[in-house]
């Protein structure tokens, strides 16, 4: 048997630790406690029964009391809420801005898509392809606590389900001798409200950011708190001089390591890792911003969290200056045209209709990923839909960038491993010893065709309609950035500054400037927020979410190994940085003169290889 991958070892090491030996023949099952044990028997004696007993102590027998008998097929009741959106309220800098996401899963509402998973399972544990479940087939149904395991990525077996085993007098409403799909279904209704959830992402970048105020203060040399172009312009020169290694790139700490003498500002702490920039004796507004998000309507506590926010003057009431809406809207909302909003007249606003309103769909596949606006906002707010699967929200020139994540729960069987290597069927007998104690427990579950033979196929089948299952949990997933200037410049994210980022320093930076002038301002790091709808728990991973927690940016960072280009190229690119210097280049002048097309002083990777098809002519 190949090496146990972790998961599969831990799972093995507890199970070994917990259970008694297992003897390779199954004793005969009786529908009775073991005295002294807390084991229960299944009145079957088959393979299930007997290896339940050996993973789930202190179960309840499965003699749960009989229903009523109907005289009708049952029925679930209806819901009305299959559509409920998320609202989020983007507290800026300057005004809130209520929004509605409606989150869609491969084109269906979340309620939606999980009732095509069920009918799916329901399909796969009906082994006899009659269309409902006999009291076998209902024994081998994955239970509630399995579901929720799967939820949140991780492997459901019977040994973490507890409490009551999934039975046929439980199921069966109608006590018609069977299990309906509307019955099967309604077993795992009270699993719906974790279908779709809204939560903050982890930011591993909350320390104090240095590096924008000492970036900012070399390079504004008129001491205007705004960057031109020229002076944007010798940000080479004047960072390049900060290369102590001489790898010809400057990384975080050898800035923060020589500071500017009395040119840094002192530091507006308004929000974790601000790096504002503030003279002594003037004070910036606040530019601290945040999300509050919830799958439903906004509760009433999103009002007080208004008046905290907002309210400048401690009155309770917010102003047309405190809070920032345009005249039209405030009009609407002081409905005693006193100037001010009070709790009344802010609920109104809270209940009202949002905004603006986007769509977001997530899927398996990234190319079928989408976010598109359906209400489009008004005013000082606006909202661009910049790539099929991501619509950006502009408020004074803060950012919320709301998209969808590609839908990925975990590989197709993190258990494979546990399935002995070459062997593709597996019988009872083959599974004596420990290291099979949970195969034993998935042997019947497992066998779909119950010939009483685990092929490998059914095996990788069990899992694959797990991680189905687990694709059902969404997360709209958020969280709140200040732009850093040093990760705006570095463009290929290698922690290090490079000759050619620095000489493009102003062609990068002045895109983004929200003013739509010539000039870079502070406005550029206005804190901005990031939105994305994928799984619960893998939603986290998305790169946009993960690009600005890097706790390294460029302290002590080690070059890459460049792994494109021709060979003699990639020998001399010593520090990575996907060029060739003068001082890296290891032939005569004229040779790199001659390779040097553009005359910049560094040879590129398309320079490089235009030079090689000569070589090959």
């Amino acid at each position: 048997m190949k090496t146990l991958s972790l998961a599969a070892s831990l799972l093995l090491g507890s199970l070994a630790a917990a259970l008694p030996a297992i003897s390779a023949e199954p004793p005969q099952a009786k529908a009775e406690l073991i005295a002294g044990t807390g084991l229960v028997h299944s009145k079957y004696a088959s393979p299930f029964g007997y290896r339940a007993e050996t993973t789930l102590p202190a179960l309840a027998p499965f003699n749960t009391p009989s229903l009523a008998k109907r005289s009708e097929p049952f029925v679930r009741s209806k819901r009305d809420n299959r559509d409920e959106p998320f609202e989020i309220v983007f507290f800026a800098r300057t005004r809130p801005v209520r929004i509605r996401i409606a989150a869609r899963h491969d084109g269906l509402s979340p309620l939606d898509k999980w009732e095509e998973t069920l009918k799916l399972l329901h399909k796969a544990f009906d082994r006899d392809g009659d269309g409902r479940l006999d009291k076998r087939e209902a024994e081998l149904i994955y239970t509630k606590n399995e579901v929720k395991t799967m939820f949140q990525g991780g492997v459901g077996y019977r040994a973490q389900s507890g409490g009551t085993m999934p039975t046929l007098e439980a199921l069966d409403r109608d006590t018609d001798g069977s299990v309906s799909f509307e019955e099967f279904a309604y077993y795992y209704d009270e699993l719906t409200g974790e279908l779709a959830r809204a939560k903050e992402a982890p930011n591993y970048a909350q320390t104090q950011d240095l590096l924008t105020p000492e970036i900012f203060a070399r390079l504004d040399a008129n001491d205007d708190q705004r960057l031109s172009e020229e002076e944007l312009k010798a940000a080479e020169k004047l960072l390049i001089a900060l290369d102590g290694d001489e790898d010809e790139c400057v990384s975080a700490l050898e800035i923060t390591s020589n500071p500017v003498k009395n040119k840094i500002p002192v530091l507006n702490t308004g929000g974790a890792g601000m790096g504002m920039m503030e003279r002594p004796g003037t004070k910036l507004a606040s530019t601290s911003t945040g999300i509050q998000s919830f799958h439903g309507p906004l509760p009433g506590s999103v009002v007080q969290n208004l008046v905290k926010r907002y309210d400048n003057d401690g009155d309770f009431e917010l102003s047309r200056i405190e809070i920032g809406f345009p005249k039209e809207l405030f009009d609407k909302l002081d409905a005693d045209t006193d100037g001010q909003l009070d709790a009344k007249e802010l609920d109104a606003w809270r209940t009202g209709s949002p905004d603006l309103s986007v769509e977001v769909n997530t899927a398996v596949k990234a190319a079928k990923c989408t976010a598109k606006l359906v209400i489009e906002p008004k005013g000082d707010v606006t909202a661009k839909q910049t790539t099929p699967d991501r619509v950006i929200v502009s408020v004074q020139g803060q950012t919320l960038d709301i998209g969808a994540s590609a839908n990925i729960a975990q590989q197709p069987n993190q258990l494979a491993d546990l399935f002995p290597a070459g062997k593709d069927v597996l019988l009872e007998k083959d599974l004596v010893g420990p290291q099979f104690q949970l195969l034993r427990v998935l042997f019947e579950p497992a066998d779909f065709d119950g010939d009483g033979k685990l092929t490998r196929a059914e095996f990788n089948k069990y899992f694959e309609l797990q991680q189905m299952v687990t694709r059902n949990a969404l997360g709209l997933i958020h969280q709140t950035r200040v732009p850093n200037l040093f990760a705006l410049l570095d463009s290929n994210n290698d922690g290090k500054l490079s000759v050619k980022e620095l000489r493009s320093a102003y062609e990068r930076l002045i895109p983004l400037e929200p003013t739509g002038g010539r000039l870079v301002t502070r406005a550029l790091l206005q804190p901005s927020a990031i939105i994305r709808l994928g799984h619960w728990i893998y939603g986290s991973y998305d790169p946009n979410l993960l690009q600005q927690q890097n706790p390294n940016m460029g302290y002590g960072a080690q070059p890459a190994v460049p792994t494109v280009g021709p060979i003699w190229f990639r020998k001399m690119d010593r520090n990575a940085d996907g060029d060739v210097s003068k001082t890296e280049f290891v032939g005569p002048k004229d040779s790199f003169d001659a390779i040097d097309g553009n005359k910049d002083g560094l040879i590129t990777l398309e320079e490089a290889e235009a030079f090689d098809k000569t070589l090959r002519r």
